[in-house]
């Protein structure tokens, strides 16, 4: 066999490899992606304390300092989200009733379906809020340096005001 026979299978081999690294690459982010929102909230957080671990090369000690401080500002964030969650459910009602208008009947079903999974993931992440507060009422509130409001108000109900 000549060498060029021989490379040419080489640089051959090489790119089908990467071909099929990329190929997998692509499939396996589509399907996380697809899946993030059905795993719920706690996945997020678990997600962003990955991120933050990987990219900060945060230590043992480091992560252990700023679990509670990420999971404050999650439960905050889930907190304003579901503040809100009435106008968002009015808003997406009239979408979908604008859309059903203009869709097959097999396409008002697939919407439909569609909505259900995105109740079902406001459910979970509700499940996750609860659950989470709870566990705060553990932890002590974290008071900004300049002294201002807690980022969360724990041992106290909604709407309490601060005192």
């Amino acid at each position: 066999m000549s060498r060029g026979k021989i490379l040419a299978g080489l640089v051959t081999l090489f790119v089908a490899g990467v071909l099929c690294g990329i190929a997998g690459t692509s499939i396996y982010h589509t399907y996380e992606r697809e899946r993030r929102g059905e795993r719920g909230a706690a996945a997020q957080h678990d997600l962003i304390m990955t991120r933050l671990t990987q990219e900060l090369a945060l230590t043992a000690e480091q992560r252990t300092a700023i679990e509670p401080i990420v999971t404050r500002a999650h439960v905050a964030v889930l907190e304003l989200r579901f503040a809100h969650q009435v106008e968002i459910e009015a808003i997406l009602t009239k979408g979908m009733a604008d859309l059903k208008a203009k869709l097959s009947p097999e396409q008002q079903t697939r919407i439909e379906t569609m909505y259900a999974r995105l109740q079902r993931r406001w459910t979970n992440s509700r499940d996750y809020l609860e659950s989470t507060k709870k566990r705060l009422t553990w932890l002590t509130p974290s008071h900004p340096p300049n002294g201002g409001e807690p980022l969360m108000r724990t041992r106290r109900g909604p709407g309490t005001p601060a005192g």
